[in-house]
């Protein structure tokens, strides 16, 4: 019954543990309903902290990310400094973290490119595919819907 954010999928309930039998061994596996899709994920536990799964952050962390977002902007000028492929691979690295503060980080950094320039398709993809996945941690941890969830990120943003 935890809800999880399981990187670059979303997020999730894990339905059940069972134990199965792979290649003559039996091993615990979670069972994980991706609320985006109709998908069912089956995660060894042997694979746990590889995959990066974790909770979905508790309301008051979200809150207090939310209202310090500001920390999670980097100077425009920087980001100027960066080309698209270096880019490209930081913000990859950081969704496959599945770490909250990456998230911001990545959605900050794209949205603050995208006020001095058009972002080119993956980009565009990368900063929606973290939106959806924030927003949809915001409406689980805080039971709001996704609409009231995406206010709320919109809100937040300083711009």
């Amino acid at each position: 019954g935890d809800k999880i954010v399981y990187p670059s999928q979303g997020i999730g309930v894990i339905d059940e543990i069972e134990e199965k039998e792979f290649k003559g061994e039996k091993q615990a596996y979670y069972t994980i309903k991706l609320y985006n899709n109709n998908m069912k994920l089956t995660l060894p536990f042997s694979r746990i902290e590889t995959s990066n799964m974790r909770l979905v952050s508790d309301s008051k962390i979200l809150d207090s990310r939310l209202k310090h977002i500001n920390k999670f902007l980097v100077e425009v000028d920087e980001l100027d400094k960066v080309n698209f492929k270096e880019r490209k691979t930081v913000n990859e690295l950081k969704i496959k973290s599945g770490a909250l503060d990456d998230y911001l980080e990545v959605i900050c950094n794209l949205t603050q490119v995208k006020m001095e320039h058009n972002l080119n398709s993956s980009e565009k993809q990368m900063l929606a595919s973290a939106k959806k996945i924030l927003i949809e941690e915001i409406s689980q941890s805080k039971n709001i819907s996704s609409d009231e969830a995406a206010d709320l990120l919109d809100i937040s943003m300083p711009f």
